[in-house]
């Protein structure tokens, strides 16, 4: 930008110039010539005369800022000139009279905006797509609204807004799980900006005990076990948890575990773990051997709009060892430590009303797995499990669900590992089968498959107990919401190592029916049923009459 700006100079003859124009006139022999004397009056007109000095414009280089304020006029700068050498006097002859004094100069008054004589703006290339992107970026946001105040929304507020944003906090500081009795209240604002109807929300919180340690015994699929568990909250300030676990039973003889899981970037939704891990179990009641694994895993769990995403990295070692006397050949050459380092990725979406009875709603689970990042075990692997719920009316619902998994061993030998394996069968499983015992079978010894599928079908029902010691117009029959009868049938089909994939069509799957009694406690499903197998291949664990089953998810 160039403004021009117009200064007045004003010259003024030194005082004793002036003094010698006002002093008595010498003799008349030796004065000069009247005509060439300058009289007071033009002597002052000549000194206050104003000159014009131009002023060089000036460029300013920056963002063009218009304006409209009237600049200051630049004062004048006084510099006395240079004595020149006298002149004979001319004009008319001196006087002793002074002039009158000459009036002021006029002042111009500016008429709006100061009138600029040129307007420059340099800018680079890349300063000119920084300002274009700073437009568009401005423009967007106006759009949005962000440029609005937050006040504007005032207007909109209202008790029910409050109560939910208020429900939001307190849900969103629980979900941390460091904070107890949290309390929240209404309360007249205290800042010195607030007006008469400003009110805050109040959040008074009491922290969770930092240490916590728990004693339980578990009884379900055949195994009872004790354990205890400690666990360390907030551990560094960022709402960190340190868990332990040790664990001793039937089957699993041992097991223990320390996790660090922590949140991510502050977030109640991703959560990011890392454990090391170790047990010893015995596998004799469906193969005659113990196994026995140590390793460390580290997990990375999100939500996303479609449901919860899990990236996981697993390193084990495992030991097949301990064989029984009567344990097959199979077992024996299964024996002896291997290495798997894998990679995972498990997507769970989950819209059930209750995970235990659910009446509506639906619930997948998919999750794929690559071992190969080093150690002995190489496959790719994929399972699917899922259901479908819906009420039928009158405390009556029906479900259906299914499950499988595909194992593909990707070593020279085309054959994999057993710990590797998918084992089916069992009260949470299929139905009536005793656990793990479908598929194939050497001796006396189960060994697992690579491929396998499920499905199971259930009809729920209210469960009614007359009850003719009450008399009256009162209620006669007995109920409750947790407990219900239940019909079902399920069918599968596990097919080995080294079989051909087809035959889980080519040949017919094992089936079974019951009926039974579902009990829903707050931790655990428990079943109690009576069932026949319809179907089973040869050499089959399963199982007539009463069966018992406690777990979390059931076929």
């Amino acid at each position: 930008m160039v403004w021009l700006f117009q200064s007045t100079r004003f010259k003024r003859e030194r005082a004793s110039a002036a003094m010698a124009d006002t002093a008595p006139s010498p003799p008349a022999d030796s004065q000069p010539s009247t005509s060439s004397r300058t009289t007071p009056r033009e002597h002052a007109a000549k000194a206050f005369a104003p000159e014009d000095v131009p002023v060089p414009p000036v460029t300013l280089r920056g963002p063009l800022i218009p304006t409209t304020a009237t600049l200051d006029p630049v004062p004048p700068r006084l510099s006395p000139e240079p004595s020149s050498p006298p002149q004979p006097p001319t004009g008319p002859p001196a006087t002793d009279e002074l002039p009158a004094p000459s009036p002021p100069p006029e002042t111009v008054q500016p008429q709006g905006e100061i009138a600029a004589a040129g307007v420059e703006i340099v800018l680079g290339e890349d300063e000119q797509k920084d300002a274009a992107a700073w437009q568009r970026e401005r423009i967007e946001r106006k759009l949005r609204g962000e440029y609005e105040r937050a006040g504007r929304h005032l207007a909109e507020i209202t008790l029910r807004s409050l109560l939910h944003a208020t429900r939001d906090l307190t849900a969103t500081l629980e979900k941390f799980d460091i904070y107890r009795g949290i309390e929240a209240s209404l309360e007249r604002s205290d800042s010195v900006l607030s007006e008469k109807e400003d009110v805050d929300i109040v959040l008074r919180v009491r922290e969770a005990p930092k240490y916590f340690l728990r004693t339980s015994t578990d009884v379900g699929d055949g195994e009872g076990n004790a354990s205890a568990t400690a666990k360390i909250r907030n551990a560094f300030g960022g709402a960190e948890t340190i868990e332990g676990n040790v664990s001793f039973g039937t089957r699993t003889k041992s097991a223990f575990q320390v996790k660090l899981n922590t949140p991510v970037n502050s977030s109640t939704t991703t959560h990011a773990d890392l454990s090391i891990f170790s047990a010893q179990r015995d596998l004799n009641f469906y193969a005659s051997c113990h196994e026995a694994t140590k390793g460390a895993m580290a997990r990375l769990r999100t939500l996303s709009p479609l449901g919860y995403h899990e990236f996981a990295y697993e390193a084990v070692l495992r030991q097949i060892g301990d064989l029984a006397p009567t344990a097959s050949m199979s077992m024996r050459n299964a024996a002896g430590p291997t290495v798997k380092s894998s990679i995972s990725h498990t997507f769970t979406r989950d819209t059930r009303d209750d995970p235990f009875v659910a009446t509506r709603g639906h619930y997948l689970r998919l999750r794929q797995e690559f071992a190969g990042l080093g150690g002995d075990a190489q496959f790719v692997k994929a399972e699917q499990e899922g259901s479908i719920s819906r009420s039928l009316g009158g405390g009556y619902s029906a479900s259906l669900s299914a499950r499988s998994g595909l194992l593909l061993p990707l070593s020279r030998s085309g054959t994999s590992f057993f710990p590797d394996r998918y084992h089916l069968g069992g009260p949470s499983s299929v139905r009536h089968f005793r656990l793990n015992t479908m598929g194939p079978k050497d001796l006396g010894d189960y060994l697992g498959g690579d491929a396998f599928y499920a499905i199971g079908a259930s009809l729920l029902t209210p469960f009614k107990v007359p009850t003719p010691w009450r008399k009256g117009e009162g209620e006669k029959w007995w109920s409750s919401e947790n407990l219900k009868g239940h019909f079902w049938v399920n069918g599968g089909k596990l097919v080995g190592t080294g079989q051909p994939y087809s035959s889980l069509l080519n040949t017919p799957p094992s089936l079974t029916c019951g009926v039974g009694l579902m009990y829903r406690h707050s931790l655990v499903r428990i079943e109690a049923n009576v069932g026949v197998p319809l179907v089973q291949t040869q050499g089959e664990g399963g199982v007539k009459g009463f069966q018992f089953g406690l777990g979390l998810s059931f076929l």
